[in-house]
């Protein structure tokens, strides 16, 4: 299930939670992208996600 730190909105701010582009505010990391205020949830699919940069190592 994606999360919102899966969206491309979305930047890492620490461990636990990160600034929603797309919303201007602080959200959870783990939260379940169903969640999503506003319903802007977008998969992230560029080369900067963290589940890409994993698989390289």
């Amino acid at each position: 299930m994606p999360t919102c730190q899966d969206c491309r909105f979305y930047t890492v701010i620490d461990d636990l939670k990160g600034e929603c582009f797309s919303l201007g505010f602080e959200v959870r990391g783990k939260t379940d992208s169903k969640k999503c205020p506003e319903r802007a949830f977008r998969p992230n699919k560029s080369s900067n996600s963290k589940k890409t940069e994993a698989t390289r190592y």
